[in-house]
């Protein structure tokens, strides 16, 4: 085996670089060495750098050739690398080396970035947009996986959808204040960005805009935003806290589903509008106060937010939606007000702290497994303005030992009360339809003469 010798290098500032090495190690293989004596703090810059070996004032062109056979150690011979940034022009991207990490430079001459411009090369790692530029089209840096680095000049006044969806090496990022909207899914699958500057002149945030974007801590809203669009921070699961305007007037359907790290948020008063599954899978929000302008707390609103402790429904509500608090387990008890009409299906489902909830007379409906899985309920009172008892509504409730059912009950659905273990008695209106497997796994029922 050949004996490892030392190579002196100069640098074109003027400094000596020496590298131990072997006569078979290849150009490539010494290019990679002086690339680790570079010296660079800033990590994309440090992609972007280029080397190249000069011997006797020749350009080495051959990668694979042996240090040996470049004469490269020759007595007297004399080895110069030369460090420069790898840049192209947009226009020679898909000419240029393929093996090579490289920042584009826009020319000048354009006035928009095309669609699908650079969708899925991985290789760029920095992109300079010039001042000419005032669009960057759909999908246009979409799936470019190394880009870490893009400054956005302030000519630019529309950036369409998912133009850097995919970008996955993106940490941060501040948009001009010409920026009036992020539309659908221009951030969406982010998964580095920590930070970004959104300015005040944005009002509207689009459907899926930063969808799992998993490494963003927090973020602050504009003071004009209206609009929060389905699924806008969806999958987030880093997000601790967000500050919602008060010029918010609709949170639409799954905006912060799955954001497992928020721990607390105040609605807006000017909120009209909380859609559905908005925070469904937020395990670590403690508590929320919606405003007296929502008069509907929609399908699974507040689903599976398993920290939910307390909640405040305001007087404007009629009605709550199927499955809005479903699997709130930490949540102990709750105040219905007296405008709620309808309380939907699986509402309560697997509220496993639920120990307490009066229903208010102006309830005229329990939907199918409204209260299903509450272990904890140990006792409550049908009001007189209901009819009807969904199928399973009380299925599981096995600390339930008292209720009360009014004359005004017609009909006790299936499963009702199916598994309630501790329900020793119950008087019901001899009018009252029981249906199949109602008292199942309880006792014997009682009917009320009349």
């Amino acid at each position: 085996m050949a004996a490892p010798c030392e190579v002196k290098v100069k640098t074109l500032e003027g400094g000596d670089l020496t590298v131990k090495v072997l006569p078979t190690n290849t150009v490539k293989e010494l290019t990679a060495m002086l690339l680790e004596r570079k010296h660079c703090e800033d990590e994309v810059e440090r992609k972007i750098l280029k080397v190249k070996v000069l011997v006797d004032h020749a350009l080495l062109e051959d990668d694979d050739q042996t240090l040996e056979s470049a004469w490269l150690l020759h007595a007297g011979s004399e080895a110069t690398v030369i460090y420069s940034r790898n840049e192209v022009e947009s226009g020679e991207l898909e000419t240029y080396e393929e093996d090579l990490f490289v920042q584009v430079n826009i020319p000048s001459s354009f006035t928009e970035i095309p669609e699908r411009a650079f969708q899925d090369q991985f290789r760029v790692v920095k992109v300079v947009i010039p001042e000419s530029v005032t669009l960057i089209e759909a999908f246009a840096f979409k799936n470019c996986e190394s880009l870490a680095s893009i400054t956005i000049p302030e000519s630019v006044t529309a950036i369409r959808d998912f133009a850097f969806q995919g970008c996955e090496s993106l940490a941060s990022i501040t948009l001009p204040q010409s920026v009036t909207a992020i539309r659908t899914g221009t951030f969406r699958e982010c998964y580095s960005l920590a930070s970004i500057n959104i300015p005040e002149s944005v009002t509207f945030i689009w459907h899926r805009a930063f969808e799992r974007c998993k490494s963003l801590t927090s973020i602050n809203l504009p003071k004009m935003v209206t609009v929060i669009g389905g699924l806008a921070f969806a999958g987030c699961t880093s997000l601790s806290s967000i500050a919602i305007p008060e010029s918010v007037t609709v949170i639409e359907d799954g905006a912060f589903e799955d954001c497992t790290s928020l721990v607390s948020i105040t609605m807006p008063a000017a909120l009209t509008f909380l859609g559905e599954s908005a925070f469904d899978g937020c395990k670590s929000l403690a508590s929320i106060t919606n405003p007296e302008s929502v008069t509907t707390i929609e399908e699974s609103a507040l689903a599976n937010c398993e920290s939910l402790a307390s909640i405040t429904i305001p007087e404007s509500v009629t009605n709550i939606g199927d499955n809005a608090f479903q699997g709130c387990k930490s949540l102990a008890s709750i105040a219905i007000p007296e405008s709620v009409t309808t309380i939907g299906e699986s509402a309560f489902a697997n509220c496993e702290s639920l120990a307490s909830i009066t229903i208010p007379e102006s309830v005229t409906n329990l939907g199918d497994n409204a209260f299903q899985g509450c272990k904890s309920l140990a006792s409550i009172t049908i009001p007189e303005s209901v009819t009807t008892i969904g199928e399973f509504a009380f299925a599981n409730c096995e600390s339930l030992a008292s209720i009360t059912i009014s004359e005004s009950v017609t009909n006790i659905g299936d499963n009702a009360f199916q598994g309630c273990k501790s329900l020793a008695s119950i008087t019901i209106p001899k009018s009252t339809c029981i249906g199949h497997g109602a008292f199942d796994g309880t006792f014997q029922v009682k009917r009320r003469k009349i």
